[in-house]
């Protein structure tokens, strides 16, 4: 395909005025998926998909597209959902075992944190007021490089939720240390867990950052209402 070719492909894709909820009408869709692969094209659905800002296109002969919400752009295909990843009961007691220090009250709220993970130091007051709600469980794991010796540190050293983010070198390495570490990330590994901050709450779901929890447990309490 030539440079001028997509170049007014772009542009119509840019230019085609919506009226389906932000989304093209099926025959603003066909035009601009017929010419993009040079075939006729018959869309016969169009749906918004506002949680991916695009919208989703079924065609006469049952294929399925993705159109950009901007008219930049056009996958061809399925959108397939993440699985929700859970921990098994007996893992998170594991884990819970193997608790730094822990603050608040309610229900356990696993903490996978880092005292090098970023994220987790600048949300420091994010992550301190759900412990209005949970009993906040914090786990020190690394898994490698530097990340597991400041992991092992926070152990080594026995840090308070006060010290946990303030980084000695060189890091100190105990047996003991280094032991927990290790047992957290046999238990992680099997469910593809390596980022902190991730959270594990009550029911075993395990969420990654804090704005992820945060709409988790926002949308829990929208239900509730």
């Amino acid at each position: 395909m030539g440079r001028k070719s997509l170049t007014g492909i772009i542009l119509s894709l840019t230019l085609l005025s919506s009226a389906y909820g932000g989304c093209p009408s099926p025959q603003e869709a066909s035009v601009i998926l017929s010419r993009l692969t040079r075939t006729v094209v018959a869309a016969v659905e169009v749906k918004p998909l506002p949680q991916f800002n695009a919208c989703k296109v079924k065609t006469e002969s049952g294929d399925t597209f993705f159109i950009s919400a901007d008219r930049r752009w056009v996958i061809e295909g399925i959108l397939l959902k993440i699985p929700q990843v859970i921990i098994k009961e007996e893992d998170r007691e594991r884990l819970i075992k193997r608790a730094l220090f822990k603050v608040g009250r309610g229900e356990p709220l696993i903490v996978l944190t880092n005292p090098l993970c970023r994220a987790c130091s600048e949300n420091r007051e994010k992550i301190g007021e759900l412990s209005k709600r949970f009993t906040l469980i914090f786990v020190p794991v690394g898994f490698e490089g530097e990340e597991f010796e400041a992991a092992v540190d926070a152990y080594c050293r026995k840090k308070s939720p006060e010290e946990f983010f303030k980084v000695e070198k060189p890091f100190k390495v105990c047996d003991r240390g280094k032991l927990r570490v290790w047992s957290s990330q046999d238990i992680l590994k099997k469910y593809g867990i390596t980022a902190t901050p991730t959270f594990i709450l009550p029911d075993g779901r395990a969420l990654v950052g804090i704005e992820e929890l945060l709409r988790s447990l926002k949308g829990e309490k929208k239900s509730l209402n």
